[in-house]
């Protein structure tokens, strides 16, 4: 007996090599692709458990698509998703000029999962070297 699955369920296969597919649409990007993203498996019920896996954190706001993902991607989402609504508007445009004037042009180009410490070290070296200060955010003197 073969059972359906119902609408934006994804979908299961078995493949010729006899491991299991699942796919599972994730919404659509910025540009208005769907966002499609494909698991394996030994068994079925693997392949099912990863899905599952898959809504719970997409549902939950986790970012899926992030193997092809920029820094300056994830910056500029993260700015307009989590800061602009849970600090002031002078911090969030405190925090949109450091993302445009300083990481976007820096780490902005680099994939978001293989971004280094030696990357980011690169990059605080370069402002050192630029003049800027060691300590930005201490301007004020009250940290």
């Amino acid at each position: 007996m073969t059972t359906r699955r119902g609408n934006n369920e994804g979908s299961i296969t078995q493949r010729k090599d006899g491991r299991w597919e699942g796919k599972v649409s994730l919404g659509f990007r910025p540009d208005g692709t769907r966002i499609r993203k494909s698991v394996y498996g030994k068994t079925k019920t693997d392949v099912r458990n990863q899905m599952k896996a898959l809504d719970r954190e997409h549902a939950a706001g986790m970012p899926v698509d992030v193997k092809r993902q920029t820094v300056a991607q994830f910056m500029n989402t993260w700015l307009q998703d989590v800061a602009k609504g849970s600090v002031r508007p002078r911090t969030y445009n405190s925090y949109a000029q450091l993302i445009r004037d300083h990481l976007n042009p820096s780490l902005g180009r680099h994939q978001l999962s293989k971004l280094t410490p030696q990357h980011v070290q690169t990059m605080m070296n370069d402002k050192l070297a630029s003049g800027l200060s060691p300590e930005p955010f201490n301007t004020c003197g009250r940290y």
